[in-house]
C-alpha cells in the first residue's frame, strides 16, 4: 500500500469509527483534515459524496432502529433547503456568523440547566430540522454539530440516535451531489480519492457500530456530549482563525 493511500484511507477508518460508536464528530473531523488536502473549494463537494457513503452504510446497517416519521419529514424539507443553499451560495453570506450560531445553541442544549426541558419537537417540525440542515450542508459542508441537539433526549436509544441521524444525514449529503453538479463541480477529477476515502468509511463503520452495540447507555451518552461540545469548539475556532 503506498503512503498516498494510507493517508486517504487511515483518517476515513478512524473518523467513521467515530462517528458510528459517538453518533457524530466523525465528519466534521474528516472536513478538517481534508481541507489540508484539497484547496478549499473542492472540500466540500468531495466530503458530501464521502459522507453520503458512510452514511448511508450506517443507516443500512442500523435500519431496523430508524425512526421513520422523523426522517420523513426530514426528507420532505431537504428540496426546500437545497434551493435556499444554492441560492446563498451565489450570494455574499457569512460563513463565520452560521458557525457562531450553530455553537451557541449546541452550547446552551449541552449545558443547559437540569430543570430545563429537553429539546423534543415533534416528528412533523423534522420538517423545518430539514430545510435548516440541507441549506447548511451545502454552506459549510458538515450538518452532524447542527442536528446532534435534536437528538439529546431521553426517548432515543443510543441506536435510534445513530440510526435515525444518519439517515437524516444521508439525506443532505445526497442532495449536495445534483447541487454541486449544478454549480459545474467535475467530480470525475477525484474518483480515486473518492474511492479510497469511501473504502475507509466503510471500514470504520463497520467496526465503529461493534463497539456501539455493546456500550454502555450512560457511558454513550457521555461520549455523545463530549463529542458534541468538542464539535462546537471546532467550529469557534474556524469562525475565528
Amino acid at each position: 500500500m503506498s503512503p498516498i493511500t494510507i493517508l486517504y484511507i487511515l483518517p476515513s477508518i478512524i473518523t467513521g469509527f467515530i462517528s458510528s460508536v459517538s453518533g457524530m464528530g466523525g465528519g466534521a473531523i474528516l472536513l478538517a483534515i481534508l481541507t489540508t488536502i484539497f484547496p478549499i473549494r473542492t472540500v466540500v463537494p468531495i466530503h458530501g459524496v464521502v459522507q453520503m457513503g458512510a452514511n448511508i452504510s450506517r443507516s443500512y446497517i442500523l435500519r431496523k432502529y430508524i425512526i421513520k416519521k422523523m426522517s420523513f419529514f426530514f426528507l420532505l424539507g431537504m428540496p426546500v433547503g437545497v434551493l435556499i443553499g444554492i441560492k446563498l451560495l451565489s450570494q455574499d453570506i457569512s460563513e463565520k456568523h452560521l458557525k457562531i450560531l450553530i455553537s451557541i445553541f449546541i452550547i446552551f442544549t449541552v449545558f443547559k440547566p437540569k430543570k430545563m426541558p429537553q429539546l423534543k419537537i415533534k416528528d412533523w417540525q423534522f420538517f423545518f430540522v430539514g430545510i435548516t440542515a440541507s441549506t447548511l450542508g451545502l454552506l459549510i459542508g458538515s450538518v452532524g454539530p447542527f442536528l446532534a441537539p435534536f437528538f439529546l433526549r431521553d426517548d432515543i436509544s443510543k441506536e435510534q440516535l445513530v440510526a435515525t441521524k444518519s439517515s437524516m444525514q444521508m439525506i443532505v449529503h445526497t442532495s449536495k451531489i445534483p447541487s454541486f453538479l449544478y454549480l459545474q463541480f467535475n467530480y470525475s477529477h477525484y474518483t480515486f480519492e473518492i474511492l479510497f476515502l469511501l473504502t475507509g468509511v466503510l471500514i470504520g463503520n463497520f467496526l465503529g457500530i461493534k463497539v456501539l452495540k455493546k456500550l454502555n447507555s450512560n457511558m454513550f451518552t457521555l461520549i455523545f456530549k463530549t463529542s458534541l461540545s468538542l464539535a462546537a469548539a471546532r467550529l469557534l475556532y474556524s469562525a475565528f482563525k
